[in-house]
């Protein structure tokens, strides 16, 4: 295994929107001057902290209308992309600050990264949202293997039973998010974690909702936007386009103000999307809340 890296690029752990804001504006320039280079390479020499090995991670010629998602892009010969690595790293740290995790569940199963987070949670539950017919905890037999369902609006977990949950890029893709999160802090213990992403848009004051569920009937309020969807060839209909009101929706669905944690490491092909458009634009970034024994007053 090739350990070269020093691991330098570990998270910032940032605990306020002006800390936010503040580090934003420091790598900025950083940014700017890396990322294009990486498009007209096509990617870049780099640490994958999955494999563990030094190489070339590719960017896709496939591209977002004008611009490429380095978030999304970046990829391993091992599988893993950015984003990925980006929540290893940064779960790596958590588990050294709290070494308490063991049953922990995440909302993917049949992915490149699921593999790498059991090798750190060897007790981890893996699922996927295999439609609405389907019951949380029922596991059915697709993609050549026995998959777990859930609902991250309705979980078969129990209450104050986990230590971690996580999902990654699953919010933005649920009609009602702060329900979802609120069922996060359902299941989790207190002093347990929520550890999770999704494409947060830090140019953005109030989330852009392009869909919704009324009277159970789907609203497009926008033209449809899907994402990949590892289950279904279809895609993922995006509900909502997350901005700064996402950390309200936290403390709202019971947990103490949540830090965001930045992992910016071009080391590892971790940078932003490149996304030239304030509305689009994102950041390596985790959001992490640890759910307390006592109610939090909003």
């Amino acid at each position: 295994m090739n350990t070269e890296h020093s691991g330098s690029g570990a998270p910032r752990w940032l605990p306020s929107r002006v800390a936010a804001e503040r580090v934003f504006a420091e790598l900025a320039p950083e940014a700017a001057r890396l990322e294009p280079t990486i498009i007209a390479k096509h990617g870049a020499d780099g640490f994958c902290v999955g494999c563990g090995k030094r190489g070339w991670l590719t960017q896709p010629d496939t591209a977002q209308g004008d611009w490429a998602n380095l978030r999304e892009g970046l990829l391993c010969q091992c599988g893993l992309n950015s984003r990925m690595r980006q929540i290893l790293v940064t779960l790596d740290a958590l588990l050294a600050r709290d070494d308490s995790l063991r049953n922990a569940v995440v909302f993917e199963q049949v992915t490149p990264l699921f593999v790498r987070l059991r090798e750190r949670l060897p007790r981890l539950i893996g699922s996927e949202f295999l439609g609405p017919s389907c019951r949380s905890g029922d596991v059915i037999a697709t993609m050549g293997q026995s998959v777990r369902h859930e609902s991250l609006l309705a979980t078969s977990y129990a209450t104050d039973s986990l230590d971690l949950v996580m999902h990654f890029d699953v919010l933005e893709h649920v009609p009602d998010p702060l329900a979802a999160l609120a069922e996060c802090h359902r299941i989790l213990r207190p002093g347990g974690w929520l550890f999770f992403t999704c494409p947060f848009y830090e140019g953005l004051e109030h989330t852009i909702v392009r869909a919704r569920m009324v009277d159970g009937a789907l609203v497009h309020e926008l033209a449809p936007c899907f994402h990949g969807n590892p289950v279904n060839g279809d895609g993922a209909l995006v509900f909502t386009q997350p901005g700064w009101d996402l950390l309200d929706w936290i403390t709202t669905a019971g947990f103490p103000p949540a830090t965001l944690a930045l992992c910016f490491d071009p080391e590892q092909g971790i940078v932003t999307n490149a996304c030239p458009y304030a509305d689009g634009h994102t950041w390596p970034v985790i959001f992490v809340a640890q759910k307390t024994s006592d109610p939090v007053t909003k």
